[in-house]
């Protein structure tokens, strides 16, 4: 198969694009069925939902910290 680049996957890109390609074609199927949802949030979704919760937690709350500070 070759990348958008024209070249050729490494066996870790291809690796990645076949675990990432399912949850792409799950988050359009999910969005499809519920207008108004942006495809991209859905996959998002998906993907934190592979984390374990104390890495869901920690990126949440870093995140949180700086859009706080912003304020």
């Amino acid at each position: 198969m070759t990348g958008l680049t024209g070249g050729t996957l490494t066996p870790e890109q291809r690796a990645w694009l076949d675990k990432i390609e399912p949850l792409w074609a799950r988050a359009h199927r999910i969005a499809a069925r519920n207008p108004g949802v942006d495809v991209s949030d859905v996959f998002h979704v998906l993907r934190n939902l592979q984390r374990p919760p104390a890495e869901r937690l920690r990126r949440a709350l870093s995140y949180g910290g700086s859009r706080a500070h912003r304020r």
